[in-house]
């Protein structure tokens, strides 16, 4: 049965890799919380400047590409943030399968911290 939406297929692809993760947002936007460390948490959603931006609950078929930016400290509102991934492809299955990979590299990269 295929995903209901273009989130759900990512968090389904996150699942499988062993990473937690949960659709948060509010009405101006959805995206996908994946908790790092302490207070560490990575935020995936659709990518800056195409039409389905800073959503995921979306038909897989209008998948435009996803976006992933890290911050470091989400108790501190400061805007402190990385991007580290930004989609190259609108196959909803390469880029899926990209992101995920980019996801497991900073939270490697931040437990080896």
């Amino acid at each position: 049965m295929p995903a209901p939406s273009a989130g759900q297929f990512l968090q389904n692809a996150l699942n499988r890799a062993g990473i937690t993760s949960r659709s948060d947002g509010d009405g101006a936007s959805s995206y996908i919380a994946i908790p790092v460390g302490a207070h560490g948490i990575i935020m995936v959603t659709g990518m800056t400047g195409r039409a389905k931006e800073n959503e995921t609950d979306y038909r897989p078929i209008e998948h435009q590409g996803w976006g992933a930016v890290y911050y470091p400290d989400t108790k501190a509102d400061d805007g402190d943030f990385t991007e580290f991934y930004r989609s190259t492809t609108p196959d909803l299955a390469q880029d899926t399968a990209r992101v995920v990979k980019a996801v497991q590299d900073v939270i490697a990269q931040r437990s080896a911290s």
